[in-house]
């Protein structure tokens, strides 16, 4: 005999004439039962189950003896009773969900051994057992969470199956699974991710940067939160991509320029009318070559520059020139990529982070808003490279009174938690002050602050 739940209810007995239940009582008894296979269920529990969305009628007990002998017809004596209760007997391999989790199992094994068709073909043979709504029909409290454990079970081994085609080479029945996957779960971030580098193998970085710029949006509308790690990760991994010997992939997408000379950067420059973004990964060739000419050039009226560097590039002289001329520069402990943005409408990406000059200019609005979105994320933990709000009192050659209180309590063993507690303020804000300090200071460490502090005076200006 077999027992079906992952769609409408049936039961098919070995002679092989199929019985559709569904949302007859007799079916939710069927049903309360198979969620509980091979147990005693309690009466009481049955009676709460037929009877979930009614006062349950005088003649309950009498009714579910009616059910059971209906039931008896079709399932025979796999129908057992004990008094207060009853079960049924399902042998192995009769139930649909045990064969799912079955097949499921044997697929993650594979998938873990690198057996990607024996992966694909388990995983497909565990999907093949939907034929619909889990439970259709039926709405007891047991069979709706039921169904909607099933229904994440079943994404779940989708997204598992689309990376058994990623490795197999099937980039496109992968994209067409994980875009059902995405379209029936939107905020299910483990699927966009996969979309989006299911896109980039199959060679549609253009169509993966939209799919990401499209889940992210979703995200800040329906949650308000910004994409997790596996999501940004996925999109970094397109923007970053190379094909061997040729540069970078981007530039092999329509809306991707030729690779601009120094003067066709300048030119992009000099065009810009709003904004430009820069992000430096490096203190090498490449936007670093970008930040340099800017920095011996007057930057444009009314144009806002916002620069992204390593902290090992704090000291730079080309850094500390340009933001001496008006430009917002700041530092974190790693930038993701080299880029530049004009006016959001152009991006500027290099073909080889290690060295190689030339790039591509790409004015695709999903490559465009991707990269100004990473920018965007990054820049708000960043340090500026010039401090801002000094107390007027003591000017940029000495330290503020907090400065100075946060200064002796890391000289004196602190951590920046506990400093940040007695202080009240975030460990954030700590990082950002140091970091300030170290910079005022020409100071490698926070042992050299401390002690370039300690030599100018600046930690006895309390007590003197």
């Amino acid at each position: 005999m077999e027992f079906q739940l992952l769609g409408p209810l049936e039961a098919r007995p070995s002679s092989g004439t199929r019985i559709e239940l569904r949302a007859t009582k007799p079916g939710a008894l069927l049903a309360l039962l198979l969620l509980h296979a091979n147990a005693w269920v309690r009466v009481d529990q049955l009676i709460a189950g037929i009877w979930h969305e009614q006062a349950v009628p005088a003649s309950a007990l009498r009714n579910l003896r009616s059910y059971v002998w209906q039931l008896r017809q079709s399932v025979g004596e796999r129908l057992e009773s004990r008094p207060g209760g009853y079960r049924i007997k399902v042998l192995p391999g009769e139930l649909d969900t045990e064969l799912v989790e079955t097949l499921a199992e044997s697929g993650r094994a594979a998938l873990a051994e690198a057996a990607y068709e024996t992966a694909a073909e388990r995983l497909s043979a565990a999907l093949g057992h939907w034929r619909g709504e889990p439970f259709e029909g039926l709405e007891f409290d047991g069979a709706r969470a039921a169904a909607a454990n099933w229904e994440e079970r079943r994404a779940e081994l989708r997204c598992l199956l689309a990376e058994a085609y990623l490795a197999s080479d099937r980039a496109t029945d992968a994209i067409t699974l994980l875009r059902e996957v995405a379209d029936r779960d939107p905020l299910r971030e483990s699927a966009w991710a996969r979309l989006v580098l299911a896109l980039q193998q199959a060679g549609r970085p253009a169509e993966a940067l939209a799919a990401f710029e499209h889940a992210r949006k979703l995200l800040a509308r329906e949650l308000g939160w910004e994409p997790g790690p596996e999501l940004v990760a996925a999109q970094r991994k397109v923007l970053q991509e190379r094909q061997p010997g040729t540069g970078a992939k981007l530039s092999l997408v329509a809306g991707g320029g030729s690779a601009p000379r120094p003067a066709g950067i300048d030119g992009l420059l000099a065009s810009a009318a709003s904004e430009v973004l820069i992000m430096c990964a490096t203190v090498g060739p490449g936007p670093a070559e970008v930040v340099r000419r800017l920095g011996q050039a007057t930057l444009r009226p009314g144009v806002r520059y916002r620069v992204l560097c390593p902290d090992s590039a704090r000291l730079s002289g080309a850094l500390g020139g340009l933001a001496l001329a008006g430009a917002d520069v700041r530092t974190v402990a790693d930038v993701p990529m080299d880029a530049l943005v004009v006016d959001r409408s152009a991006a500027v990406l290099p073909d080889d982070r290690a060295g190689s000059s030339s790039a591509a200019v790409f004015r695709l609005p999903g490559v465009v808003a991707a990269t100004a979105g990473l920018f965007d994320r990054i820049w708000p933990e960043a340090v500026p490279l010039i401090p801002t709000g000094l107390d007027d009192r003591e000017g940029a050659a000495g330290l503020t009174r907090r400065e100075r209180d946060l200064l002796t309590l890391l000289c004196s063993g602190s951590t920046d938690e506990s400093a940040a507690a007695r202080l009240d303020i975030s460990v954030r804000t700590v990082r950002r002050m140091v970091a300030d300090i170290m910079n005022r200071l020409g100071a490698r460490s926070r042992f050299q602050a401390g002690a370039k502090a300690a030599g100018r005076g600046w930690l006895m200006a309390e007590a003197g």
